[in-house]
C-alpha cells in the first residue's frame, strides 16, 4: 500500500512539473526576444497570407496604452516555422512604449499565419518574415 502511495505521488510531481512547463511556455509564446541568425538560406520568404489588421483592431489596444492616450508604430520581424505559424517575435524598431511593442508581438504570433518559406527544391522551411508594421493609434 506504501510502495503505491510513493508511485502516485510520483506520477504527482511528474504532472504538476508538464503543467509549470507548459504554463510557462504559453505564457512566454510571443515574447519580444532575439530571433536566431543561423537559419538555412531560404529560396523564397514566407508569405502573409489573409489579412492581419482584422486582428489589430479597437478591442486589441492594451488597457494600459488607452489610460495614457500611448500611440506608436511597432516593427517586428517574425521566426516563421515550416507550416507557416509564427513561433517567435522580435522588436525591430520600438513604438516607445513596451505595452505596445509586447501586443504586436503577442496578436502576431497566436493569429498571424504564413505561407511557409520554402528551400530550393520548394520544401517548406523555418524562415524569418524582416518587416511587420503594425501603427496603434487611439480609438475615436
Amino acid at each position: 500500500m506504501l510502495a503505491l502511495v510513493g508511485v502516485l505521488i510520483a506520477l504527482l510531481l511528474v504532472l504538476v512539473s508538464l503543467l509549470i512547463d507548459r504554463a510557462y511556455e504559453w505564457r512566454t509564446r510571443g515574447e519580444p526576444g532575439r530571433l536566431p541568425r543561423d537559419l538555412p538560406a531560404a529560396a523564397t520568404p514566407p508569405r502573409l497570407t489573409g489579412n492581419p489588421a482584422a486582428y489589430f483592431g479597437p478591442d486589441s489596444y492594451p488597457n494600459e496604452a488607452l489610460r495614457h492616450n500611448w500611440e506608436g508604430r511597432s516593427r517586428i520581424a517574425l521566426l516563421v516555422d515550416d507550416t507557416g505559424v509564427p513561433t517567435a517575435c522580435e522588436v525591430v524598431e520600438s513604438s516607445g512604449h513596451a505595452v505596445l511593442d509586447r501586443t504586436t508581438c503577442h496578436m502576431a504570433v497566436d493569429h498571424v499565419r504564413f505561407e511557409p518559406a520554402r528551400n530550393r527544391k520548394g520544401q517548406p522551411i523555418a524562415g524569418i518574415y524582416r518587416t511587420f508594421n503594425v501603427r496603434w493609434q487611439m480609438p475615436r
